[in-house]
């Protein structure tokens, strides 16, 4: 197994685990909590939820050559974040080297061409969940909201995630 897939790996199975202590969390709240308005990025943490979910889809399309779909889905619920995330994480871990290594093109939301290495790209997806999740824990303590997880990447290594 190469460094790069042994990264991806870790990266992606973090990605995962980050985005499932935040979903868990956040289902103890009522709706109308996940509909407050928290400033961030998007005006709540539904709204930043729901971005991370459509960018999760976004990418995986896009890796795999699929037509492009915004939104991912017509709902909101917070319970349609984790099937894409776990499409991507399957995806993105189930890729080998010459995977990895291989030029995807795709159009940005904008309808502008890109070409760049798979492994570049689900980098980038992971980073943007990272991003985002930031600005969800701030809101949550904007929202006096307490037991916020931790979702550092050290804290996932800790726990033995690979």
């Amino acid at each position: 197994m190469s460094h790069l897939h042994t990264l991806i790996q870790q990266y992606a199975a973090y990605d995962r685990w980050a985005h499932q202590a935040i979903v868990d969390r956040l289902k103890e709240e009522p709706a109308a909590t996940l509909d407050r308005h928290a400033a961030s990025s998007y005006p709540t943490l539904r709204g930043t939820l729901m971005h991370i979910r459509d960018a999760e889809n976004a990418w995986f399309l896009r890796l795999t050559g699929a037509t492009m779909r915004w939104p991912a889905e017509a709902g909101q619920e917070l319970d349609t974040l984790m099937p894409h995330v776990e499409r991507f994480t399957a995806y993105a871990m189930a890729l080998d080297e010459t995977g990895l290594l291989a030029i995807c093109r795709y159009h940005d939301l904008k309808g502008n061409p890109f070409a760049q290495p798979a492994w570049q790209m689900i980098m980038h997806c992971i980073n943007h969940g990272s991003h985002h999740r930031g600005q969800v824990v701030t809101q949550m303590r904007s929202l006096g909201l307490e037991r916020i997880p931790r979702t550092d990447l050290v804290a996932f290594q800790r726990l033995g995630g690979s």
